[in-house]
């Protein structure tokens, strides 16, 4: 099935089942699949995670979820996500009309005020902004593969303290009426520190109403491919040394380095931990894929990696197609009914699922991705219990318009503020996050 038609759950378990029987094909035969074979198998793959996002999203969109719409007139079928894009737009262009005809604009806030009122059903204007962001939100991490994985705190406040694990308990034979000696259990805490991320789009000046219409979908597209690439990003790499960074080693990189700022956030992310913090959660497999591979860096997690439900390994594309030479491994296809399956997941190996992240980028030898270009480029697994980490939000992602004059633009704003943390408080000692690097022949 060419992976341009996907249009269901099943068309991908059967892409990935092809990919799978493809490589195991040649391998029993003694043939090693050509490089144009896996350049194409890659791009199937993209697009088997592109379809896995677009299908939850549909499914999200769905008018069984009673998401409100507006029933009729030019914005019909909007829900208040996409006015609120549209709203945006329309006050920068209020607030600053030196050049507009302003009947044109008056005209377009009468039609999207009755929009608004038909998809709040008389909630009031005071509440769209917060079901707007909620929506966003949700589009947002319908989308994530990584981010997803860990359970998020609403943070009241800024920076936000959560209680760690209570110390072990100790116990004692117990006698009939005497009080059995107690214990003070160890507690401590750890602060989740919230850091904005910021991006602007510019518009043409001259952006009307029929325009925004038009390109709504692609706008809203836009958003929340961007705002999901972005959070995986920060999630598997964020790191704020500014030379030699783990994602730019070799280079020093600034905070207003396009396509590297980002990293710098304020703290530091899951890869972060095995090749800086611990390096003896790091293993330089040095070899290609095999069965062990996966058991090896498992084996790293000890106590945290003994239940399979609270395990993921997460991957690059080439390290995942590579994997299909390994009998151990089982495609969507296999799963059977009970397999739960979250955006990224292609494959499972021993009930713990196999997660594929655009977002995870080869690598050198050492483990960490060379700024000026791999010397040889490798494959990386890494596998993380999801319930040592916690990730939180202080304000979800919002939505500001303005209108520059002089640079003849409209400018969206889109913001929003993430924490990151592990749960022990000791990067340096934690053993619940694990990396095999160095895996070789994926390139």
């Amino acid at each position: 099935m060419p992976a341009g038609t996907i249009e269901t759950q099943e068309d991908i378990n059967q892409v990935v089942a092809q990919i799978q029987e493809t490589i195991q094909a040649k391998v029993q035969a003694g043939i090693q699949p050509l490089q144009e074979e896996y350049t194409r198998m890659a791009i199937d793959v993209r697009e088997v995670l592109a379809a896995s996002r677009d299908l939850r999203r549909a499914s999200l969109h769905h008018p069984s979820n009673d998401r409100p719409r507006v029933i009729s007139g030019p914005y019909q079928g909007m829900d208040a996500l996409d006015l609120a894009v549209v709203r945006s737009l329309l006050n920068a262009q209020m607030r600053t009309p030196q050049g507009l005809n302003y009947q044109n604009l008056e005209r377009w806030q009468e039609r999207l005020t009755a929009a608004l009122d038909s998809t709040t059903a008389g909630a009031g204007d005071e509440l769209v902004p917060t079901e707007e962001a909620r929506q966003l939100w949700m589009d947002v991490n319908l989308q994530t593969v990584v981010a997803s994985l860990f359970p998020m705190v609403n943070m009241p406040t800024n920076p936000f303290d959560i209680p760690l694990q209570l110390g072990d308990v100790n116990w004692y034979p117990g006698t009939e009426n005497v009080a059995t000696k107690s214990t003070t259990p160890a507690t401590a805490k750890q602060t989740l520190t919230a850091y904005e991320i910021v991006a602007e789009v510019p518009w043409s000046l001259t952006l009307d109403e029929d325009a925004v219409i038009a390109m709504m979908e692609e706008v809203r597209r836009s958003l929340t491919r961007n705002g999901r690439e972005v959070m995986d990003d920060l999630v598997l790499n964020a790191d704020t040394t500014l030379t030699n960074n783990i994602n730019a080693d070799g280079a020093t990189i600034a905070a207003t380095d396009a396509g590297k700022a980002q990293w710098l956030l304020g703290f530091d992310g899951l890869l972060h931990l095995p090749l800086v913090d611990n390096t003896g959660q790091a293993n330089d497999h040095n070899a290609a894929v095999s069965d062990d591979m996966f058991n090896e860096v498992r084996a790293k997690l000890g106590k945290y990696g003994v239940r399979p439900s609270e395990c993921a390994f997460i991957t690059d594309i080439n390290t995942f197609l590579r994997s299909q030479s390994i009998s151990n491994l089982r495609t969507l296809d296999k799963y059977g009914p009970q397999a739960t399956i979250r955006t990224g997941e292609l494959a499972s190996v021993e009930g713990i699922p196999v997660l594929v992240s655009e977002e995870m980028l080869l690598a050198d030898t050492d483990g960490k991705v060379t700024d000026a270009g791999n010397g040889t480029d490798t494959g990386r697994l890494l596998i993380v219990n999801r319930n040592q980490w916690r990730k939180g939000f202080r304000r979800e992602m919002t939505i500001e318009t303005v209108r520059d004059v002089q640079k003849r633009q409209n400018i969206m704003v889109i913001s929003f503020r993430m924490a990151f943390m592990e749960r022990s408080g000791t990067r340096s000692s934690a053993t619940h996050t694990a990396l095999q690097y160095d895996i070789t022949g994926v390139a």
